[in-house]
């Protein structure tokens, strides 16, 4: 019995001594703000995939996380285009058989927090859904210009 509580000390003592990476907890103020300008820029993204007319795009969340000098925000989509009942396709396969895309497809992006200029945008695109919310997120996209007007809005410029 000594023996298995002994062990367990030294297990916990060891676990004790494990560095564990702080992660940083999002800003919920300044994620909302940041969601106010980017919802509707992302929910009204067009569709570019033929004969699916129709879109279901959501902003999932933004997390903004602030760790000194340089912030990170985390844009998390749900993409969804597809045919609606008076497209062509679904009239060729039937409305139950209507085909539709989805894709989840994140955006990270860096920000200086001195000034709270947009450093960098990154996005991964794994279809064709995602390639276009990267669009949006050019140099010169409409969710990027959003993202910034977003900043400019928390940071009071």
């Amino acid at each position: 019995m000594k023996i298995i509580s002994g062990a367990a000390a030294i297990f916990f003592v060891l676990l004790a001594l494990v560095p564990i990476k702080a992660s940083a907890q999002c800003d919920q103020f300044i994620g909302k703000v940041l969601s106010k300008h980017l919802r509707p820029v992302i929910e009204n993204a067009d569709c570019p995939l033929p004969g699916l007319d129709k879109k279901g795009h959501n902003l999932v969340g933004v997390c903004y996380q602030s760790s000194g000098p340089t912030s990170h925000i985390i844009i998390d989509t749900h993409l969804n285009c597809y045919a609606s009942g008076e497209s062509v396709v679904s009239k060729l396969f039937g409305a139950k058989n209507a085909p539709s895309v989805s894709e989840n497809v994140s955006v990270e992006a860096d920000v200086n927090g001195a000034d709270c200029h947009l450093n960098y945008v990154n996005i991964k695109p794994s279809g064709e859904l995602g390639k276009v919310l990267a669009a949006l997120f050019d140099a010169n996209g409409k969710a990027r210009v959003a993202l910034e007007q977003g900043l400019a809005d928390a940071c009071k410029k």
